[in-house]
């Protein structure tokens, strides 16, 4: 099902969790892949080794993603090394940190939308340049499951601005399917990545909060992966503008 032979894809936040695991799976399936990071160069290095130790092609380039200059300057980069980009992967995001709504500064606002919502306009946007010209591309956004329940634990602020990435995915994918692109998020619940040892740390805390959900366990990034791959692939290509929850139920 994901024969992803030949295919270009680029993950932003590929370094760890759920990009990492995607890069990892996606190489399995024929994928030449760019793995970007920001500032975990081990993990970056780490991951572009294991795929090219199983016969893949992969390249980690550094870039700051809510920085236009260094996001137009990697898509320049993953093009002169490949040649094209047909997949681009919007991943990297997160809660910054944890905060009630009245204590809410603006500034913790701002910048949750900007590491989250604005990455997605910059990449997209660089990536579109060369893909509507081709009449061809995919591009996946990682939303949340939180954006459905509005955020638990502090996170009003992390849950809205995956709220406005499904929008944002919804709309894209009407607004580029005149060009033959066709554009599909990705809403993750509870999964054991680092991101809940930085946003809500605690002891027990995931297997706690896994009580919750009915499938009874958090997921592991393979199978968030697996999704995005099946995505990426040809078997999804008259799937439009939806918001897969992959969430055990949640």
């Amino acid at each position: 099902m994901h024969n992803l032979l030949g295919k270009v894809i680029l993950i932003t936040g590929a370094s760890s969790g759920i990009g990492f695991a995607t890069a990892e799976l996606v190489a399995k399936h024929g994928a030449k892949v760019i793995i970007n990071y920001h500032t975990n160069v081990e993990g970056a290095n780490e991951a572009v080794q294991r795929i090219q130790e199983q016969g893949g092609d992969a390249i980690a380039i550094q870039a700051n993603i809510v920085n236009k200059e260094e996001v137009n300057a990697m898509i320049e980069q993953a093009i002169s090394t490949f040649g094209t980009i047909d997949v681009l992967v919007n991943n990297a995001g997160g809660g910054i940190r944890q905060s009630t709504f009245m204590e809410m500064s603006e500034e913790l606002w701002e910048e949750t939308f900007k590491l989250n919502v604005n990455s997605v306009l910059l990449c997209s946007q660089a990536v579109l340049i060369h893909m509507i010209p081709k009449k061809c591309g995919k591009i996946i956004n990682v939303s949340s499951a939180a954006a459905r329940i509005g955020g638990a634990g502090e996170s009003i602020h992390y849950a809205s601005a995956k709220g406005a990435i499904n929008t944002m995915t919804i709309g894209m994918s009407r607004e580029l399917i005149e060009y033959g692109i066709i554009v599909n998020g990705v809403a993750p619940g509870m999964v054991e990545t680092p991101f809940h040892d930085k946003f809500a740390p605690g002891d027990n805390r995931l297997e706690r909060m896994a009580s919750a959900v009915p499938i009874k366990r958090a997921a592991a990034p393979k199978e968030i992966a697996e999704v995005i791959a099946f995505l990426s692939s040809d078997a999804s290509n008259y799937i439009l503008g939806e918001i897969i929850h992959v969430s055990g139920g949640r």
